[in-house]
Order: C-alpha cells, then structure tokens, then sequence
C-alpha cells in the first residue's frame, strides 16, 4: 500500500513539476508555445519510454524544442464502436470481433485510467459513461444488439464528441475507434477543419481496423480515414487478414490472439507520449506541416521507427 501510495504521489509530483516549469517559461518567452503529443515506437512496434529532449528534431516550421517529457496523467479512453451497414448485425462474424476486442481492451484498465463506451452510425450514441468500473463496460458491450444499421457518418460523431463538454475528452486523452476503416461520403462533415479541431484538442485516436462483413473494398460511396486519422496524430492498428474466408454477409473471424496482442497494442498507445513544448518562432496564421524527427547522435536519425503526432501546427485562436 505504502509502494503505490509513493508512486501516485511521484507520478502527480513529477507532472506538477512539468506544468510550473512550462507556465515559468512561458512567462518568460517572447514566442508562444505550442505543447504537441508525440508517440513513438521501435522497429518491433514497442512503445518507447527513454526519448530525451535533444534527441527531437523539428523540421517543416521554425519551432525549438523546449522540453519533452513522457506524459504519466491517468487517460480517460473511449472505445467507439463503429453499429453501422457494414459491421453486421449482431450474429455477423464482423461485429464478433469488434465485441472481443472491446471486451479484451475494456480489461486491460489499470490504475486511475477511466473508460467510456460510444457507439456510432449515423451519429454518436453515449452508452457508459467514464468509468473505472472495467466490468460494467464489458457487461454493456455483451449486451449491444443495434449493430448493422445506417451509414458510416465517422465526421459527424468525432464533433458531436469534441463538442461534450462536461465529462469530456482532454489533453491526451485518447479514442480508440474500433472500424472497417471507411466513412460514408453522405458525411458532409468539413474534415480539415475537424483536423484542426481534434489537434487543437490534442485527441489521440486509434484506428483498429476490423473485417466488414462484405471484405475490405467493398463498400461504395465510402471513403478510407487513415490518412485523417494520421494527419491529427493518430495510429491505426489493421487486423484484417487477407487470407482469412470471408463469409458473405458477415465477415471474417480475426484470430483472438491477434485481437488480445492488438488490444494490448491499442492500450500501450493511449498510455505511451510524450508532452513537446515548442517555441514558435514566429506566428503562424495558418496550419504549417510538421515534421518530426527522432536522432541517436551522432548516427543521425533512427530508421525504422513509427512517430505518431499532429501533421499541422496550430496555435490557439487566442494566440493567432
């Protein structure tokens, strides 16, 4: 008891002391500050936790690395589940892989880490909110039954979730978006701008592609959102095998081992970043490329290596 009781008092120490050291420089800059997240994983697809600051290479806008530090705040995580056409009733092969890796990812929780549960078709559905209760989400998502029904409207649930604003999502917190990796194109949502909005918000969102129950392809008038979930600084995990028989109408089985390893995966990425503190060297009045680079001098930069962050620095609507 004593042990754990050190470690949370460590951890709420180690980033108060992150928090008055950015608020001191801030007031002493001349330039705004920017703070991004910034995952990373190695050639084996671990995520790494040693990054020092200098290592941190800034290309694409004139920015200087503050500080770097790996950010140890408890996550509120939300698993949104994607009930539409594609993913099958609630008997398809489809939606029994997004009810086990739901199920999987729900008991992975630890410590002060709190859980939501959404659905979405044609918009976002509240079904548990926040909790540390792992078992009550699991009970719920064994309970859905409302899969298989509407179109695939991912724009409009992403701003009706960054409009929540009691109970909300924060600063690294992190979606885990459980999909075929495709959104209808009878979504008129503005996508640059929800880009910037989610940046803006520094959401995390985990793509964890599943079998449709038509095969990958499929589906008309429908648009792939990698590239969108990239661009905010999001990762996709894909379990979708081609090999696998896809029976019509319901899909493919994915292998529970690789739907246990890839929760685990999925978990690691909303745990693992790093808060970046970049000094902007000069306001920018609209979104600028950012490129980031991590390098082991004097070797110069790791190949082989995956970075996760936001694709366009943006400063604050009060700061432009």
């Amino acid at each position: 008891m004593y042990n754990l009781a050190f470690m949370i008092s460590t951890k709420k120490a180690g980033l108060f002391s992150f928090l008055l050291g950015f608020a001191l420089y801030a007031q002493t800059s001349n330039y705004p500050i920017q703070v991004v997240s910034l995952g990373v994983q190695d050639r084996q697809g671990q995520f790494v936790k040693n990054i020092e600051r200098p290592q941190i290479v800034v290309g694409g806008v004139a920015a200087i690395v503050q500080r770097a530090e790996l950010d140890n705040a408890p996550r509120r995580i939300l698993l949104l589940l994607d009930t539409s056409g594609s993913m099958g009733n609630y008997k398809s092969l489809s939606w029994s892989n997004v009810v086990k890796f739901a199920t999987r990812f729900a008991l992975l929780r630890k410590g002060e880490d709190s859980i939501g549960l959404d659905t979405f078709a044609e918009r976002d559905e509240v079904q548990v909110s926040f909790t540390t209760d792992s078992q009550s989400v699991v009970k719920h998502i064994e309970t859905l039954t409302n899969s298989g029904k509407g179109r695939t409207m991912l724009g409009l649930a992403l701003t009706e979730i960054l409009a929540r604003k009691e109970d909300g999502l924060r600063f690294g917190d992190a979606i885990i978006l459980l999909s075929d990796g495709d959104r209808s194109d009878a979504d008129k949502t503005d996508f640059t701008r929800l880009r910037d909005d989610i940046t803006r918000a520094e959401l995390r969102i985990c793509l964890v592609r599943v079998p449709p129950i038509m095969g990958p392809g499929a589906t008309r008038d429908a648009s792939d959102v990698a590239g969108f979930i990239r661009e905010t600084g999001g990762i996709e995990f894909n379990v979708i095998n081609p090999l696998n028989e896809v029976q019509l109408m319901s899909g493919a089985r994915v292998d529970p081992d690789t739907l246990a390893s890839t929760a685990q995966a999925a978990y690691a990425f909303a745990q693992t970043f790093y808060r970046v503190s970049l000094e902007v060297q000069g306001v920018e009045q609209k979104p600028r490329q950012l490129r980031i680079e991590i390098v082991d001098k004097p070797k110069g930069t790791i190949k082989g290596w995956k970075l996760s962050y936001p694709r366009h620095l943006l400063l604050s609507p009060a700061k432009q």
